[in-house]
């Protein structure tokens, strides 16, 4: 049982301004909170205007320019308290499946996204959050049908696109993969992408779809490009939602995010059951043809649909896991092996292929891919051996930090003038991207997973365990923890304002013009019975 804080007995009134949007899309009910109060003027151009793809940039650099150096911590609902100790014991006593289970049911998978002032932030519990990014005040919340797993959220032109997809199955998902049929996440929940407004959250389109829309999605020269489970690449209009092309691969689309280099939308796909049919794909933008298919059956299990790949000038950089014969699996060795993937961007043409550490691992893990930062010719690559290894372009090794994590590393480093700052478990370490040695270990009470922003001098970040915060950079380089976070339980009535709006669909305009004729027809049935008592 978790320790109990102080609970607060005093009752402090409180008057907030809420408006609710209730909107219906393919008869799917979409509820939305957004209090206007939070939103303290931010829907100007603030820093970033628009977020167009996972990590921010083709080679995944999620760095915003501004002048922002804030500190905030914000617990989303169904969070876990800040006690790495009782997060241990329940590890230890019910299996390290507890904690993987609470991280895709509950926790964010990915980490934030930025635009005009707003933090987007998707849990797995269902909600997306708008976030003021100097207060770290909800400014809308929606309330979701499906979880948004692994889609950081992208925002273009005031539009904020979601894509719906849970990472845990249910049973007949499992059928579906006995009977050597069904691709990842089909039927498993509501699916498909989900366009609202950035500024207020108010649902505008929805494409359903059978299959999860995990991976996370890109927008380039106008068009909306996102892929599933069942293996399927869309081209999409990002104002109305109109499906321009479509794609298809025998795979399945898990997290991989897409990239994108000169004309060409780059997608990872993992083995579609019962044949390993992993590959990356390369379809041209503009209408949905296939330009490479760079195949990959040695892959093991999910890992090439779960990396997230980088591109680079014309070089494609990827790491996954792999059967270290490659090939297989035999029966007799089915250890795998972290694998780097540098091809040319443009054909597809494969230039190194070669095992990463010395490491070996059981096959049994679905997080297999391990995404690469790729900046002025340098490769930064997490590990499965807890480090982080530095190579060049044509696949050699130029250093290999200390062993950082008991277990490994999975989302790309940040860049930060010298500074290479990775998020592992509770820590965020701090290297020399020179030479990999530590410079800092900054220790949090929260279980880190994902690749964070950094928007000016701040560092922001989400956390497996259901929280959002903002650091200065200065603190995570030079001091040791965070301070201890003043949590309690409490009790609190919100007084809603009386000019509290709901808004949904047609169905409530309804409601309006009948209230207003009924009102009518009471004034006319008044006015009738003065009249007549007039004549008498």
């Amino acid at each position: 049982m978790g320790n109990l804080k102080n609970d607060v007995s005093e009752v402090t009134p409180t008057s907030v301004e809420i408006v609710k949007y209730s909107v219906y899309l393919d008869g799917i009910n979409f509820v939305d909170c957004y209090y206007p109060s939070n939103n303290n003027g931010l829907n100007s151009s603030v820093f970033n205007t628009n977020f167009l793809m996972f990590g921010y940039t083709y080679n995944r650099e999620p760095i915003i320019k501004g002048n922002l150096n804030v500190t905030w911590f914000l617990p989303l609902p169904f969070n876990y308290e800040p006690n790495l100790t009782l997060w241990t014991h329940n590890v230890n006593s019910l299996g390290k499946g507890w904690a993987a289970a609470y991280r895709q049911t509950v926790g964010c998978a990915v980490g934030p996204s930025e635009a005009n002032g707003i933090v987007y932030v998707a849990s797995n519990s269902g909600p997306i959050y708008g976030i003021n990014v100097y207060t770290g005040k909800i400014i809308f919340k929606l309330l979701l049908p499906g979880t948004l797993s692994m889609w950081m959220p992208l925002v273009y032109h005031g539009i904020l696109y979601l894509g719906l997809g849970g990472a845990m199955f249910d049973y007949q998902q499992g059928l579906l993969n006995a009977y050597g049929g069904g691709h990842r996440g089909q039927y498993t929940g509501v699916s498909g992408l989900l366009a609202v407004n950035a500024t207020t959250g108010k649902p505008l389109w929805f494409i359903l779809t059978k299959s999860q829309a995990m991976p996370t999605g890109i927008i380039v020269n106008n068009t909306l490009v996102f892929d599933d489970g069942d293996g399927n690449i869309y081209g999409v209009n990002p104002f109305n939602g109109k499906i321009l092309w479509k794609f298809s691969y025998d795979g399945s689309g898990n997290m991989a995010s897409l990239d994108y280099y000169n004309g060409i939308v780059i997608a990872g796909f993992s083995e579609a059951y019962p044949v390993n049919t992993s590959a990356i794909v390369g379809v041209y933008i503009k209408n949905g043809s296939l330009a490479w298919i760079i195949k990959l059956p040695f892959a093991v299990t999910s890992s090439v649909g779960d990396a997230v790949p980088s591109v680079y000038n014309d070089y494609l950089v990827d790491g996954f896991l792999g059967y270290g014969s490659g090939h297989g699996p035999y029966l007799s060795d089915i250890n795998a092996r972290e694998v780097l993937l540098i091809a040319n961007a443009s054909t597809g043409k494969i230039l190194v292929l070669e095992n990463v550490t010395n490491k070996t691992v059981h096959p049994s893990d679905t997080n297999n891919g391990y995404n690469p930062l790729v900046i002025n010719g340098t490769i930064y690559l997490p590990t499965i051996a807890g480090t982080i290894e530095a190579f060049n372009l044509q696949g050699k090794l130029l250093w290999s930090s200390p062993q950082i994590s008991n277990t490994v590393i999975q989302s790309a480093p940040l860049l930060y003038k010298n500074y290479l700052i990775v998020t592992t478990g509770p820590n965020i370490v701090v290297l020399n991207a020179s030479n990999g040695k530590v410079i800092n270990i900054y220790h949090t009470p929260f279980i880190i997973r994902q690749q964070p922003i950094i928007v000016g001098q701040t560092l922001i970040e989400t956390t497996s365990t259901n929280w959002v915060f903002a650091i200065p950079l200065t603190n995570i380089i030079y001091q040791t923890e965070v301070p201890p976070l003043n949590i309690t339980n409490s009790t609190q009535i919100c007084f809603l304002s009386t000019n509290i709006t709901t808004h949904s669909t047609s169905a409530s305009n309804n409601y309006i013009i009948l209230y207003v004729a009924v009102v009518i027809i009471i004034l006319l049935v008044i006015g009738s019975i003065m009249a007549f008592r007039g004549k008498k």
